[in-house]
């Protein structure tokens, strides 16, 4: 059954920066198709991104929600901040001050002050992500120190690039005072979903998920795999997370490059197997940053990942800080689309799912139902978003509407691949609340005469009831609807 020209299952996340935050650029880059924002909280003060929310909350309209994706910093190395572009050269020296946050002069800060006691000589450094390598010569020995090093392979480096120390275990834990603060930040702010950087084990997500549920909300956590004991741990992180998100850019450093792919396919198949989210990341369009085309390789790129099963695609410096921050999305949408095209959907069995079997017992048979009876689409009634996440986790090869009454739960549905929501008010029966539902669309064209529509809900409230009901409805040419009540 060939998809709903409508609807796109591939979500595209543009990561949002200098290019592209003032309102007439968030504008022109959610028209072009983005499906979420991603704001990265590595850069700049949580406070500073008040106002963005503002303005992304702003373009919503009746027809279309946004939704924002919060990205903590994590334990993550980082230059402190400094003027204008350092150019290194192979074979120059360098000095690095850790424990600076800025400095201005030749030396390099690096905000952890422990670096200096964790590294001897002969250690790798990476910078910008492995653009720059440094290889140490002497360091101080202690924290607050220096790191003396020689240039192996050069470049030129701004404020706030990465740090990485491939083999090295730097001792920070996963959710650090600045991400304390992000996090505090993007849950007031009402963030649809937080990745949190950085992951090395479940463990990791805990403090995430314990401020999530304090705040007396329900918003979803994205693992971000990009460390090596990550790939180990990988089965227990994702039982612990919501999505995931391959992080390329410091997975591509801290593991050889050639192992990249396979590690990708790794992660993209543990996350389909439990119905997942699965964001592929990292410079997907990396030239577009300065030219408005991609190099075929690029577009390869992006259309193997699509084809590998990733749910998603995001756009980092492309968006953020590129010349071509519209175009980059528009490029996206197009892979994504001609991608989509050439696929034969199978469908999906997600089996590793541990959490909501209820749930998905019900998700599952109205998947099977749709297909035997030839329903061109599935409404799925949700509070919080967990029943159409499971129902989108089988990658049905039909439209996906979630109902639902909450303006939040119809925002994170635009992460979930061939989503769409509704929102409408919830009636004393289940029944009622997704004739409701199936009204509105058909009065929008969304829903047209003669086609089958299961519907998935609660009882004997459709959304706040536990996910029992699977019902068959059929839109009549005179606008009723036949089937069960």
């Amino acid at each position: 059954m060939p998809q709903d020209s409508i609807m796109r299952r591939t979500r595209v996340v543009a990561t949002i920066g200098p290019s592209s935050w003032d309102i007439d650029n968030l504008r022109s880059v959610f028209n072009a198709g983005a499906d979420v924002f991603r704001l990265n909280y590595s850069h700049g003060e949580p406070e500073d991104k008040t106002e963005l929310y503002e303005k992304i909350r702003s373009l919503e309209t009746e027809e279309r929600t946004t939704c924002i994706l919060a990205d903590l910093p994590g334990p993550k190395l980082r230059l402190g901040e400094f003027t204008g572009v350092k150019l290194l050269t192979n074979g120059e020296t360098v000095r690095l001050l850790c424990g600076k946050k800025r400095h201005e002069g030749e030396e390099l800060p690096v905000e952890y002050d422990g670096l200096s006691a964790e590294l001897k000589k002969g250690d790798s450094i990476l910078l910008a992500d492995g653009l720059v390598r440094l290889s140490v010569t002497n360091t101080g020995g202690e924290k607050s120190s220096f790191i003396d090093c020689i240039v192996e392979d050069g470049g030129p480096l701004t404020s706030r690039k990465g740090v990485n120390v491939p083999g090295t275990t730097i001792d920070l834990p996963a959710i650090g005072a600045k991400d304390k603060l992000a996090l505090d930040h993007a849950i007031k702010s009402g963030a649809d979903w937080i990745a949190v950087s950085y992951v090395r084990s479940a463990e990791d997500i805990r403090p995430a998920r314990d401020a999530i549920k304090a705040a007396g909300v329900h918003t979803p956590i994205i693992a971000k795999i990009e460390h090596p004991a990550a790939l180990k741990n990988l089965q227990s992180i994702l039982n612990a997370a919501d999505g995931v998100m391959v992080a390329r850019g410091d997975l591509g450093v801290e593991i050889p490059l050639e192992q990249v792919p396979l590690a990708q396919q790794n992660i993209i198949d543990a996350g389909l197997m439990r119905g997942m989210v699965v964001i592929v990341a990292t410079q997907m369009l990396e030239s577009m940053t300065l030219n408005p085309r991609p190099t075929r390789a690029e577009v390869s790129d992006v259309s193997t990942a699509i084809r590998h099963g990733g749910t998603a695609v995001m756009l980092s410096g492309e968006t953020a800080s590129g010349n071509h921050p519209v175009a980059s999305v528009e490029t996206m949408v197009k892979i994504a689309k001609a991608t989509e095209d050439g696929l034969v959907s199978s469908g999906g069995t997600p089996g590793a799912l541990s959490k909501f079997r209820a749930t998905r017992a019900v998700a599952h048979a109205g998947v099977e139902l749709a297909k035997m009876s030839g329903a061109r689409h599935i409404l799925v009634a949700t509070q919080h978003g967990n029943a159409p996440r499971l129902v989108a986790g089988y990658r049905p090869d039909f439209v996906v509407t979630a109902v639902t009454d909450r303006i939040r739960a119809a925002r994170r549905m635009n992460l979930l691949p061939g989503v769409r929501s509704v929102i409408v008010d919830e009636h004393e029966r289940g029944s009622q609340t997704m004739q409701a539902a199936i009204k509105l669309l058909a009065k929008d064209g969304m829903i047209k005469s003669g086609e089958r529509i299961v519907a998935i809900s609660g009882s004997p409230l459709a959304m706040r009831g536990a996910t029992s009901t699977v019902r068959l409805y059929r839109l009549e040419p005179d606008g009723t609807i036949s089937g069960t009540e």
